[in-house]
């Protein structure tokens, strides 16, 4: 038997950290079987628990939430100045209002969390829920 690996192993955490609860969950937000179940694992990950979390999945999502909704209000109202789509922009992606989006889905209940983090109530934290949304 050959013991030598062709390259690195890797880990796929999803089948470690996404429960059987949080696969149903996602299925029935997204309307479907997630493809890449590791990324939503990754999302839904904090950093306290020492595995890969969501930062860098946050920085791409911030930017892609942007975009969306930009091009969404640049649809929407052909004739607003730019000020005015821009406030509109800044309350619409702000922490604030992810956190309350996610509170609404039921994203608090799939945040992985660490001991302390969990203890501390990260899962009700506006700023861990925006960004697990953003990721």
């Amino acid at each position: 038997m050959d013991m030598v690996h062709s390259g690195p192993r890797r880990t796929h955490w999803g089948r470690f950290l996404i429960c059987d609860a949080a696969r149903s969950w996602l299925c029935q937000i997204l309307g479907h079987e997630p493809a890449q179940l590791d990324n939503y694992s990754r999302a839904l990950t904090h950093g306290s628990t020492g595995k890969p979390d969501y930062q860098r999945l946050e920085f791409l999502g911030d930017r892609v939430l942007g975009l969306t909704i930009a091009e969404m209000l640049y649809a929407r109202y052909p004739d607003e100045a730019e000020g005015r789509l821009s406030h509109r922009l800044n309350s619409l992606v702000s922490g604030s209002t992810c956190a309350e989006i996610a509170r609404k889905i039921g994203l608090p209940a799939h945040i992985i969390l660490g001991k302390q983090a969990r203890d501390d109530g990260a899962q009700n934290s506006d700023n861990v829920l925006g960004d697990v949304m953003e990721a």
